[in-house]
């Protein structure tokens, strides 16, 4: 069954509204968890609805949308989606609360490069402020996994307050004010030098176990898995029978998947002598 289609007044004027653009409107209802605005610019029977949730109302903390909007208050917002089965846009005040920071998010572009100062660093990630952004603003945001390829007990290890830092970037989120970058992006993947290295020997060690196999640390940055049937001729039932977590092992590099990013690992048919062979 085919969902129906708004009045045709309606319908042409939501066919002119194009994600990411901006719009304004008048608020016509505050809800516990969004605020209703009449879209300027239509004048049907209808009402051209636009629907802004709490979170979308402002990036200030507050737990209530009247804390930041009133009845009749014009907005400005930014378009996320058209909701064709509710007739109503989807849309963010966040995105336009700051025209200055707005200008400078939308200057920018995803895979570019941009620099920045570390502002601040935290256990889930690094807060950057990025060169040419407004005057105290913090738009740069680099998750733990973006720092780098070597492993890290805690961000502080790859960054520190004040360090100045050059990262892709990789989102750009007028909704959040924020720019997500990566360290890692402009890193040359430690991976890559073992491609052609299948069936070559080498030593590692045993960073954690699993249900079916042990992961191994064979350079900085690159770990590969030894699943329990790569470990004698005949599988076992967990890793823990035969390996040790911290413990330094001798493998085979079975395969190496430089799009999945995988390595596969073995402990079988080694040189007696246990030596490398790269």
């Amino acid at each position: 069954m085919t969902e129906p289609l708004p009045s045709e007044p309606l319908k042409d004027f939501l066919n002119t509204i194009r994600a990411g653009e901006v719009r304004t409107g008048r608020v016509i209802s505050i809800e516990d968890r969004e605020v209703l605005v009449e879209l300027d610019g239509f004048s049907g029977a209808k009402k051209a609805v636009g629907r802004i949730l709490l979170g979308d109302l402002t990036r200030k903390a507050i737990g209530h949308p009247s804390e930041a909007v009133s009845m009749g208050q014009q907005l400005t917002f930014e378009v996320i989606a058209v909701d064709w089965q509710q007739e109503r846009v989807w849309a963010s005040a966040s995105a336009c609360e700051d025209p200055a920071l707005r200008a400078f998010l939308l200057g920018l572009r995803r895979g570019a490069t941009h620099q920045g100062q570390v502002q601040s660093v935290h256990n889930f990630g690094v807060f950057v402020n990025l060169d040419g952004e407004p005057v105290d603003q913090c738009t740069g945001f680099i998750r733990v996994p973006e720092l780098s390829w070597r492993w890290i007990n805690h961000p502080a290890d790859a960054v520190t307050a004040g360090q100045r830092v050059v990262g892709e970037i990789i989102d750009v989120d007028t909704r959040r004010g924020q720019v997500q970058l990566s360290l890692k992006a402009l890193q040359e993947d430690p991976l890559v030098p073992f491609a052609d290295q299948a069936g070559s020997v080498t030593t590692g060690q045993v960073t954690k176990l699993i249900p079916f196999g042990a992961f191994v640390r064979i350079a900085d940055g690159v770990e590969g898995l030894v699943h329990n049937t790569e470990f004698r001729d005949e599988p076992v039932e967990h890793p823990g029978q035969v390996v040790n977590e911290g413990e330094e092992i001798t493998v085979r590099i079975v395969e190496v998947d430089l799009v999945r990013r995988r390595l596969a690992l073995s402990t079988r048919n080694l040189p007696q002598n246990g030596k490398r062979s790269t």
